[in-house]
């Protein structure tokens, strides 16, 4: 018999009913999951055959919860759980206990393995969530009202459609980068409202609770059209990017046909100043695009002035679906040469290191923050020189990077040494003790973003003592991150 659990749509009655069924015994397929707020009816479709159980099945009891066994899942699955739930469709909820139900059957390494359909069901899910956070970091667009309640007597007002249920999981970020002024983001789901102090959830708005127009927006129309590139106009990529269902909301949309108009003159305007440096990579970046584009696009970035050292481009390695992707440098002389990241004297000491922590590179997405070889003249047919890039060329490649893993969108990111580690974290960013333990954070990048060691610096430690500490660092942190994280990190389950 079929049990159906209907949720009020909150992670925390979904991790109660998981514990009290896994304890249960009760299989997968033994359990209907009803969510009223991510099925179609939460869209306005008529109510179907089980609108009699829209009411939340009762909490599980917490006597017998208590004399249930316990359950223990890994830190990989607890730690995906909150982004994961922000999916919009109440399938989610089944996706996420069949994969609790293997672990606690026995299946501690489910997680680490990228090729089981179970599994690959959540990544789906997840990396879903990641490309909707990332467009509405984009285009949220505030417009200013008078509010005598506010600082400074004004409150700016934004309406969005996000396509899942991230308001409440992404007001830190803009809590982050509007901390001065107040602010309240309205979606038919949540609103949310900062005044400085906290942010405050409400009930879902309709479109016109929002201002659809103000002075600021003359000036940010033109903002738009100065930075609009006619040379890198593609409608198709345009559209993946920016989706029509994200135009009523967006004010320099309307200008679009107008700037497609004027596309031809434009360009013949930048054929005139064709020799004009570009202080960024920004322009020559087809952002939105899959990572077979991007790699056919780096070869004309102009974005500084490696560009003309005499090397190539060398672009990242390794499928779209990595759950993985470690960042590097730079390409070194024999990248550079091959036109492939990681396959010269560092490159060896990555894969020894891969080796130890069992891992199969080519399930990786490797990379480097900078994407051309910045290197010291060197005599007629000798290795020419490393020389490390400097802030200016890792923030004017900055824009590839960006691109490139909006694009993988990984769970986790492994930033081999400082500069990496810089390009993610900023230019203060300290490297850690060799003898210091891996430690995850959090990024804009990656759910869980690690700091350990270059391979090349490994090689040109003096002291034996310290090479071998960093190469153990390295190892530990590949193995920890990557090879088994159901293994290494586990603690108690959700509830």
């Amino acid at each position: 018999m079929t049990r159906t659990v209907v949720l009020d749509g909150t992670l925390d009655a979904f991790r109660a009913h998981a514990r009290a069924l896994i304890g249960e015994g009760v299989p997968p397929e033994g359990i209907r999951w009803r969510d009223p707020l991510r099925s179609p009816r939460a869209e306005g479709a008529e109510p179907g055959l089980f609108g009699a159980t829209d009411a939340p099945s009762p909490l599980p009891d917490r006597t017998a919860a208590v004399r249930s066994p316990a359950l223990e899942l890994p830190r990989a699955y607890v730690d995906a759980l909150p982004t994961i739930s922000c999916y919009r469709d109440e399938s989610v909820w089944r996706a996420l206990y069949v994969v609790a139900w293997r672990i606690a059957r026995g299946d501690r390494g489910l997680m680490a393995d990228p090729l089981d359909a179970d599994v690959a069901v959540l990544q789906r899910m997840r990396k879903a969530i990641g490309r909707d956070a990332h467009k509405m970091h984009a285009f949220v667009r505030f417009r200013r009202i008078e509010d005598p309640g506010a600082r400074g007597g004004e409150r700016f007002i934004a309406w969005y459609r996000p396509s899942h249920l991230i308001v409440e999981r992404e007001a830190s970020f803009f809590r982050g980068r509007f901390p001065s002024m107040d602010w309240s983001i309205l979606t038919p789901d949540r609103c949310a409202h900062w005044d400085g102090r906290e942010v405050r959830f409400t009930e879902g708005a309709p479109r016109d609770a929002a201002p659809d127009h103000d002075e600021l927006e003359e000036l940010w129309c033109t903002y738009y059209a100065s930075i609009f590139n006619p040379a890198r106009v593609k409608i198709s990529a345009m559209v993946a990017e920016m989706p029509r269902k994200f135009w009523d909301t967006l004010p320099e949309t309307k200008q679009i046909p107008e700037l497609l108009a004027d596309v031809p003159r434009r360009l013949e305007e930048m054929a005139r100043n064709s020799r004009a440096v570009a202080d960024s990579a920004a322009p020559f970046v087809p952002f939105g695009a899959p990572l077979d584009e991007l790699r056919e696009t780096l070869p004309g970035c102009e974005g500084c002035e490696l560009h003309r050292n005499g090397t190539r481009a060398v672009a990242g390695e390794g499928p779209q679906d990595a759950s993985t992707v470690l960042l590097g440098e730079q390409p070194g002389d024999t990248e550079e040469r091959a036109g492939r990241p990681f396959i010269g004297p560092a490159g060896e000491v990555l894969d020894a290191a891969l080796e130890v922590a069992g891992i199969r590179r080519e399930a990786l997405y490797v990379t480097n923050a900078v994407k051309h070889f910045r290197h010291e003249p060197a005599p007629r047919g000798k290795r020419r020189l490393h020389k490390r890039p400097t802030i200016e060329h890792v923030t004017r490649c900055q824009p590839w990077l960006d691109a490139e893993l909006a694009a993988v969108a990984p769970r986790a990111l492994v930033c081999l040494g400082a500069t990496a580690a810089r390009a993610v974290f900023g230019p203060t960013f300290r490297m850690p003790d060799p003898g210091a333990a891996p430690e995850a954070r959090t990024s804009r990048y990656a759910d869980a973003t690690l700091v350990t060691f270059h391979p090349a610096a490994i090689l040109r430690a003096e002291d034996p003592a310290r090479a071998a500490a960093m190469r153990a660092h390295l190892e530990q942190t590949l193995r920890a991150t990557l090879a088994d994280p159901a293994a290494t990190t586990a603690r108690p389950s959700p509830g």
